[in-house]
């Protein structure tokens, strides 16, 4: 996770946890197919990042660039929150356990 992070600019922190919260209700829903929340958090997760580098459109020498970052830092946002869920879920609120 740390080597995951580093990649993560710090303007995106916040939406590793938003698609994670985004991931709990699509899996609370019951009717959304659980195969499914990943690749939707992926799109979310993409939509999100590049909305954010579209509002600081300054920064960016050009419209390419802009949609290149926002694509990347979606992906991997969406990495770390589903990531974030697999250590939740295997290791439960308690802990982790060797035995797990």
């Amino acid at each position: 996770m740390e080597h995951l992070s580093q990649y993560i600019e710090a303007d995106y922190a916040v939406l590793s946890a938003v698609l994670y919260c985004l991931g709990r209700v699509l899996k609370a829903l019951g009717r959304f197919p659980n195969r499914l929340i990943p690749l939707t958090l992926t799109g979310c997760g993409i939509a999100l990042a590049c909305l954010g580098a579209a509002s600081r459109w300054s920064e960016y020498a050009n419209w390419a660039g802009m949609m290149f970052d926002g694509v990347v830092q979606g992906i991997l946002c969406t990495g770390m929150s589903v990531y974030l869920n697999e250590v939740i879920s295997h290791c439960g609120p308690g802990g982790c356990s060797p035995g797990k």
